[in-house]
């Protein structure tokens, strides 16, 4: 069969759904034929460098501007459609075309509401018929990913049947299947021979980053921590943040191992006891197969708030806006073993960890 993926380098989640599942096909049977479109580098290399950093510029500088834009985008997609009508129609439409003529794919997947939009747009004018799946990545239903043409959508969870009919989507058109990361977080893990590995202590150990980018108040959550000189091991890893990974390396502490960007978060998770973090969708994912409870400090407008939600409003972690509710958030997850095991049984219930196969079977299953 020939897959297509769309995705959009809109932080590192869309692509790293779109890679995951791609990768995971491929592993089912070499035979198929699988590619990964980056939509704005595709449509236009020097577009995509400048929506990437305009992207990033809004989220670091004025995230207030970026989370009005989605929160009035989440009463109406209006904006959202004619923007990828305009793409559409001026930029897209024939070099999509002409890509999925010289592909011929059997199924297309999107794992950004945009290319799943412009590719709504070919299909409402009969230019394609293709089954259309949307592979959501965050715990939230926005408009922007909703269009009729969409012919299946893959959802984190079955709390969102709900808005799924709020949106006034055909029930048949939804599949509960999770968000998909990667197989190795399933692997159960010996903790004393990892803490070897990586260099660490086998001691109450907080996980600290910001996601592939690291973003967030890292510095600030690690001063905070260490003004009350609370006694854990802190990981702090700093992704693909270079400027934060010098200043992290430069400060001499004993509980405190400073890392780069990595390729076995899994590893690190498995050894940590808890995961201070802002909440992308991947990384709430991750935290939940391993049951590793969450400490949101920072979080992005928008779609994190709604992650954050979906954190509190399922017990499956905490949130701290100061100082003082950061200690005591740590110190009740350390010393209170019935806290923990209850947060860790909310996300035993709620987590996923075959997520990426079931996708998988569903995909080959729609030839």
């Amino acid at each position: 069969m020939n897959f297509l993926f769309f995705t959009v380098s809109a932080g590192e989640g869309h692509n790293q759904v779109a890679k995951t599942v791609a990768d995971q096909l491929k592993n089912h049977d070499p035979g198929h034929n699988v590619e990964i479109i980056d939509t704005f580098n595709y449509m236009h290399p020097h577009l995509h460098k400048i929506v990437f950093e305009a992207y990033i510029k809004s989220i670091k500088y004025i995230p207030a501007l970026y989370g009005f834009i989605y929160k009035r985008s989440e009463y109406t997609d209006s904006s959202i459609t004619d923007v990828s009508e305009f793409l559409n129609k001026v930029l897209l439409s024939k070099k999509l075309l002409r890509l999925i003529d010289d592909f011929k794919p059997d199924v297309i997947v999107c794992t950004h509401p945009f290319p799943a939009e412009a590719l709504s747009v070919l299909k409402r004018k009969n230019k394609i018929n293709i089954p259309i799946i949307s592979i959501l990545t965050d715990y939230a239903i926005h408009p922007s990913w909703i269009n009729k043409e969409v012919d299946y959508y893959i959802l984190p969870s079955e709390n969102f049947i709900h808005e799924f009919q709020y949106w006034q989507i055909p029930p048949e058109k939804g599949r509960f299947l999770g968000i998909p990361v990667d197989e190795k977080f399933k692997a159960q893990l010996d903790r004393n021979q990892l803490c070897a590995k990586l260099g660490v202590e086998n001691t109450f150990t907080a996980l600290i980053m910001g996601g592939g980018l690291g973003l967030g108040n890292i510095t600030e959550t690690l001063n905070y921590l260490f003004t009350y000189n609370i006694d854990i091991q802190i990981i702090a890893i700093a992704g693909k943040n270079e400027e934060l990974y010098r200043y992290l390396s430069q400060i001499n502490r004993d509980n405190l191992k400073v890392f780069g960007y990595v390729n076995n978060i899994d590893e690190f998770m498995s050894v940590s006891d808890i995961i201070i973090t802002k909440p992308g969708g991947i990384t709430v994912t991750e935290s939940l197969i391993k049951e590793l409870p969450i400490i949101v400090t920072w979080n992005l407008p928008g779609q994190e708030e709604r992650n954050t939600e979906f954190i509190l409003n399922n017990g499956i972690g905490m949130v701290a806006t100061s100082p003082n509710s950061l200690i005591s958030c740590i110190s009740l997850l350390k010393e209170d073993k019935e806290k923990y095991g209850i947060i860790q049984q909310n996300m035993h219930r709620l987590r996923k960890p075959d997520s990426t196969k079931a996708i998988v079977e569903f995909l080959l299953n729609l030839s």
